[in-house]
């Protein structure tokens, strides 16, 4: 168990995405310049009552895009790991910005899809005509890689996470790739019936 700071928030990030945040209120101001100083990583615990299991993710500071005349910021942040809060303190070390005591979580953040997760996922890539030549070139993609692919909502991500071992995420994420084209297969029939009638 250890102790960093946090920022709470209703987003579930998995290991590898990044996101941009905008940084307004005095506290979160504070701690993006104490990151900047000491390089340090900070945590984003996931604010949703669904998240029984009190997990959030560990993340690190990429770049400040913008910075305005009030001390606001446009920062961007990189998705390491995901942990547990063990404890939550609303101020740490006298900083206006919480902290808290956290586990990281042994997940495997390296782990590679399977043969039949990498064909179906680049097949689905295809039929909907998203041409990522990265992706669609790439052998050996990672489960994290066709994760923050297909954007999943925060509670899929906390689902998938929360099932430990990459042979279950390989599992969820080819389930999750057949959920996908059942849904787009049922809006072409929509479509379809409204044109015919």
């Amino acid at each position: 168990m250890r102790e960093i700071a946090l920022f709470p928030l209703n987003l579930f990030l998995l290991p590898g995405d990044y996101t941009q945040l905008y940084i307004f209120e005095d506290r979160y101001k504070q701690l993006i310049k104490h990151c900047l100083n000491t390089h340090s990583q900070f945590g984003l615990p996931f604010s949703n009552k669904l998240n029984t299991k009190n997990y959030g993710t560990l993340v690190s500071l990429v770049e400040v895009v913008k910075e305005y005349p009030g001390g606001e910021m446009d920062v961007v942040i990189k998705a390491e790991g995901i942990f547990k809060l063990e404890q939550f303190f609303y101020q740490i070390d006298n900083k206006l910005y919480p902290g808290g005591r956290v586990t990281d979580l042994e997940i495997p953040t390296e782990a590679k899809a399977s043969a039949s997760l990498e064909a179906s996922f680049k097949n689905y890539l295809i039929q909907h005509e998203i041409y990522n030549s990265e992706l669609l070139a790439k052998q050996k993609l990672g489960l994290f890689e066709i994760a923050n692919a297909l954007q999943m909502n925060d509670l899929e991500r906390l689902e998938l996470v929360s099932l430990g071992s990459d042979r279950a995420m390989d599992r969820f994420l080819i389930n999750y790739l057949r959920y996908l084209e059942l849904l787009h297969e049922q809006e072409q029939n929509v479509f379809q019936n409204l044109y015919l009638n």
